[in-house]
């Protein structure tokens, strides 16, 4: 510039309005003026030539201006001027489009401001400058159409999407947050990018300190950022779950300095880490299970091995030839014997317990008479029946009626509940068996007339080790029975319903598969009891 100084100055000075017009017309910017007094326009040939028209194809005048001015946006340009005309602005300001040679809309900025005044409030001449600001206004189009289209995607989206600037001197601010701000904060976008602390002011007091120097650190390294923290929404119930994943990226913010950019994505993930907490406990539950269910059986066949000893110790005694015993020390033995008998019932069952809990006992399912087996277990059961003073009726012999089921476990089964129905019933009661069949099904029950179970304990009645208030009773047990009575038939593809009635008894009854629909005389393959819940 300095080199073109001389020979600017050597040049004629009349070329300098042509030369300047040059330059502004290359800007994308016009000079002109307006007579406003006699309505007319000056030095707007480069403002027509602007939009493609000769000069004598426009009037000089404002109003011929004014028919190329947008029907839409000729009020707004009146009122700009206005209020420069009236005093309320400095100089005039107002964008418009303006109809071109070829019949296209083109968009001006139109800048002025009264040069002369012919009185207070009455323009005399006005000057201004023209600008096409068609490239800028492509560019703003095409700007928002990507922001409609990312607003568009992100409402199918759940939680936020949000861009986060911070300055150089630490200020940050939201440049863009997606309508999920609504839902997860009770914030709207426009109040997040109004007052970035609206947010901070939500979450939890102690997570500030962690998640500043976890934010820090990402700025620095340029490394990913993912933090999940508790916020406080308004009006919510209590605490809400969140997490934050954005990564950092460092632009030039045109004065010399750079911003950094996070670009990130919010979800509430409350219901998310509920659910893997209970998860956990599930698996924490699970492994402490597991444990009981091997110390358990451990336990079990150790005592197994020296009460066994004690039983046969004990019937050595009772029947020894050479040492013959009392009758009171036969009695006492034998007592010994029974009460070893009662325990290793007990052993076996808390063992079949843990095999079904973990999964290793297995039925070997076939057809299985239910009257010879009723008639089996009563046989088993008539000194206990006698000493109760009850009365015991079972099916006929000749009831056709047969079960698929592991005969073993069926008659364990069936034993579980007549023994209860011996225990909990009252002197002179009655214990009766009876057999049907319902939709492909057998139903095998146990009706007495016993003390009953109270409403609030039937929804526990199956739970291991639970005596429902029975533990300091009258009545011996370990609340293992019943329990293991529920596997064992669900295990047979069963399954226990029961009925009962406080001070008039209960009646148990075992659905399982009805033997007829095997065929005769077939016998299924083993099945391995699943883990069942107890």
């Amino acid at each position: 510039m300095r080199r073109m100084r001389p020979r600017l100055v050597s040049d004629d000075l009349s070329a300098l309005p042509d030369l300047l017009d040059e330059v502004l017309v290359g800007a994308g910017t016009t000079v002109w003026s307006w007579d406003a007094v006699e309505d007319r326009l000056g030095g707007i040939n480069c403002s027509v030539a602007m939009l493609g028209y000769a000069p004598d194809e426009v009037p000089w005048t404002q109003a011929g201006w004014d028919t190329l001015i947008h029907p839409d946006d000729r009020a707004a340009a009146e009122a700009a001027f206005e209020r420069h005309r009236r005093g309320e602005a400095e100089r005039y300001e107002c964008e418009y489009r303006a109809r071109g040679a070829d019949g296209q809309w083109r968009w001006l900025l139109e800048r002025g401001q009264v040069a002369t005044w012919q009185s207070p409030g009455v323009a005399r001449r006005v000057v201004g400058t023209l600008t096409d600001i068609g490239p800028r206004k492509r560019a703003e189009h095409q700007a928002q159409a990507l922001r409609d289209r990312l607003s568009q995607l992100a409402v199918h989206v759940p939680g936020m999407l949000y861009q986060y600037v911070e300055d150089a001197l630490g200020n940050g601010r939201f440049v863009y947050a997606s309508e999920g701000a609504q839902a997860l904060f009770g914030l709207s976008p426009a109040q997040l990018v109004a007052d970035p602390a609206a947010l901070t002011r939500l979450i939890a007091r102690d997570e500030l300190a962690r998640l500043a120097v976890t934010l820090r650190r990402s700025a620095q390294g340029l490394t990913p950022w993912r933090e999940t923290f508790r916020v406080f929404p308004p009006g919510a119930a209590g605490p809400r779950w969140v997490l934050v994943e954005a990564t950092p990226r460092r632009d030039p913010d045109g004065l010399g300095g750079h911003e950094l950019t996070w670009h990130g994505y919010v979800q509430d993930v409350t219901e998310r880490r509920a659910l893997d907490l209970a998860r956990a406990e599930a698996a924490a539950a699970a492994a402490a299970s597991r444990a009981k269910t091997e110390f358990l059986s451990r336990v079990s066949h150790e005592l197994r091995t020296p009460l066994n000893a004690v039983m046969g110790f004990a019937q050595l005694l009772e029947h020894d030839p050479r040492e013959p015993l009392s009758e009171g020390q036969r009695r006492r033995v034998r007592l010994i014997h029974d009460a070893g008998e009662h325990l290793l019932r007990m052993i076996g069952d808390l063992l079949d317990l843990t095999r079904i809990e973990s999964g290793h006992l297995t039925m070997e399912p076939q057809r299985v008479p239910l009257a010879m087996l009723a008639r089996d277990c009563a046989d088993m059961l008539a000194p206990a029946v006698d000493e109760a003073r009850l009365a015991l009726a079972l099916p006929a012999l000749d009831s056709p009626l047969t079960a698929r089921a592991d005969p073993g476990r069926l008659k364990q089964v069936l034993l579980n509940l007549l023994s209860n129905a011996i225990k909990y019933n009252r002197p002179g009661g009655q214990v009766e068996v009876t057999l049907s069949e319902a939709g492909g099904e057998v139903v095998l029950a146990v009706r007495d007339t016993g003390i009953g179970i109270r409403p609030e304990h039937l929804p526990r009645l199956f739970e291991p080790f639970n005596r429902l208030g029975q533990r300091s009773g009258r009545i011996p047990g370990t609340g293992i029975g019943l329990a293991l009575t529920r596997m064992l038939v669900e295990g047979m593809d069963g399954r226990i319903a029961v009925d009962s009635v406080p001070e008039q008894g209960s009646c148990f009854r075992v659905h399982l598969p009805n033997g007829a629909a095997a065929g005769a005389g077939d016998a299924a393959a083993p099945v391995q009891v699943p883990n069942l819940p107890t």
